[in-house]
């Protein structure tokens, strides 16, 4: 059984030089403002209180909103990084900020830093999918802690991000499986929570990239994380073992779409921020991917045959180091 961690992702992000060229559509290049030294990691500001944490070198995107007393904290990373986050979202709120954290999924690039934060969480939050699978990575995740400060420094850090890890090393040999796995399992289409006075809507629209995707939505301000649901000017990933649906991934993305205007900020899980476009580039890539691997299967091209094929729709993107995967995943999918 296949499990992502930190070493396996980045060894596939690591063919994907191409992501390196990637830029934000034009509505929201305009919008972002890299902020000052004074935060441990480079997170790029989106609007007042709004921040991401867009680095193709370090796992998923992270979202954070400020709002009152408290910091809506979207997914964590690795696990070398959780400290650093929890610094830089308290830092974005008031003094002693409470945090809600929501994992979007259970996959190790978005999940790794729960040890640093969802004990000090005032609140947090996954899909009841999530909690088992994210407990059953807890030997992986509390292995990585452990070698935290030579991640942060392979890894090109700065010697607060050095001296945060560090601190982690040490935490982690007193962590147990309730550090890593959030409060509370959401289930059903829509739940909807609060962090401080800011409503946040969380949504399921089935199997898709895993069995515990969710959709983050904020309305009051127009913004939409939607976890590995969207891999922004890339391959998409597919992990065999994480429930995935390719062609209810087409309609969960496409319900996604329906959440947003054409105003709307939209975080993906990996590559950079958008707006609603992404989504639909995201429907449109599975299904050609879908029609093209059910046509090589029409015609008796073997699965490995098929792995190796390229087509139109698949030009310019980053991961290319996934691409065959993704056609075995769905190849697998298709043929039962």
């Amino acid at each position: 059984m296949y499990q992502i961690d930190r070493r396996h992702f980045l060894g596939f992000l690591g063919l994907a030089a191409g992501s390196a060229t990637l830029s934000l559509t034009p509505a929201r290049a305009l919008a972002r403002v890299k902020l000052a030294d004074s935060p441990i990691l480079a997170w790029d500001q989106l609007a007042k209180g709004i921040h991401a944490l867009v680095d193709p070198d370090t796992g998923g995107n992270v979202l954070t909103v400020a709002s009152g007393d408290s910091v809506l904290l979207v997914d964590t990373k690795f696990a070398h990084l959780g400290r650093a986050l929890l610094t830089d979202a308290q830092g974005f709120g008031p003094d002693d900020a409470e945090i809600v954290l929501v994992n979007t999924h259970h996959h190790g690039d978005h999940t790794g830093g729960n040890g640093s934060i969802v004990s000090k969480a005032d609140a947090s939050y996954a899909h009841k999918n999530a909690l088992p699978r994210i407990e059953e990575s807890f030997s992986r995740v509390k292995a990585s802690a452990r070698q935290a400060q030579a991640a942060a420094e392979n890894g090109g850090g700065s010697e607060e991000l050095i001296k945060s890890a560090k601190r982690t090393e040490r935490a982690a040999a007193k962590w147990r499986r309730t550090n890593i796995v959030p409060h509370t399992g959401v289930s059903g289409e829509k739940t909807t929570i609060t962090a401080g006075q800011l409503v946040v809507d969380l949504h399921h629209f089935g199997a898709g990239h895993t069995d515990n995707d969710l959709f983050v939505h904020i309305p009051e301000h127009n913004v939409l994380h939607t976890g590995d649901v969207v891999f922004n000017g890339l391959h998409s990933f597919f992990d065999p073992s994480g429930g995935y649906n390719t062609k209810n991934w087409v309609n969960a993305a496409k319900r996604g779409y329906e959440l947003c205007d054409a105003d709307t900020i939209v975080i993906p899980g990996h590559g950079p921020v958008g707006d609603r476009s992404i989504l639909k580039a995201e429907s449109e890539y599975l299904e050609q991917l879908i029609d093209a691997v059910q046509a090589e299967i029409d015609k008796g091209t073997t699965k490995e045959a098929a792995a190796n094929k390229s087509w139109p729709f698949m030009k310019g993107l980053g991961f290319e180091g996934i691409k065959g995967r993704a056609i075995e995943a769905v190849y697998d999918e298709l043929a039962g």
